[in-house]
């Protein structure tokens, strides 16, 4: 199925709760994670925040940050989405409250239209759903984020 799951994250909620999405999907699928935050302005918190969204993770994804050179993001992703083999990408949707495609921002369209693997939306309040059934399929600890 999915062997690798590319992340594009900024500072916000719908970025944590798109961090710890992807998380959960590559515990279930044992696949590689990479987060990505393209660099439109130096911040020096951004690592600071980085390293807080995956403190609870089992295996530490792979960071990196990247300079978009003139560049849309989505490009950046979709380039980035290349280089790194992935096979998924993984982004948030700015607000449940609106209805589709305005709970798109301009950086999640730009990264739909670029894209060239699969993209999946999370919304930013979205909880992590157990299922019961699947626990004689799994050992336990899978089912923990």
């Amino acid at each position: 199925m999915f062997r690798h799951i590319l992340v594009p994250v900024g500072l916000g909620a719908g970025s944590r709760a798109a961090v710890r999405h992807a998380l959960y999907l590559s515990r279930w699928l044992g696949c590689k994670v990479t987060l990505l935050h393209v660099l439109e302005q130096p911040n020096p918190s951004i690592a600071e925040t980085l390293a807080r969204m995956v403190q609870e993770a089992r295996y530490q994804p792979r960071v990196l940050m990247v300079e978009p050179h003139s560049q849309s993001i989505g490009a950046v992703v979709a380039q980035t989405a290349q280089q790194t083999q992935a096979d998924l990408v993984v982004i948030a949707c700015h607000d449940t409250g609106r209805k589709a495609p305005q709970a798109l921002g301009l950086v999640a369209q730009s990264i739909l239209v670029n894209a060239s693997v699969p993209v999946q939306v999370v919304p930013p309040t979205m909880q992590i759903q157990h299922k019961p059934w699947l626990r004689r399929f799994w050992p336990r600890e899978a089912h923990e984020v």
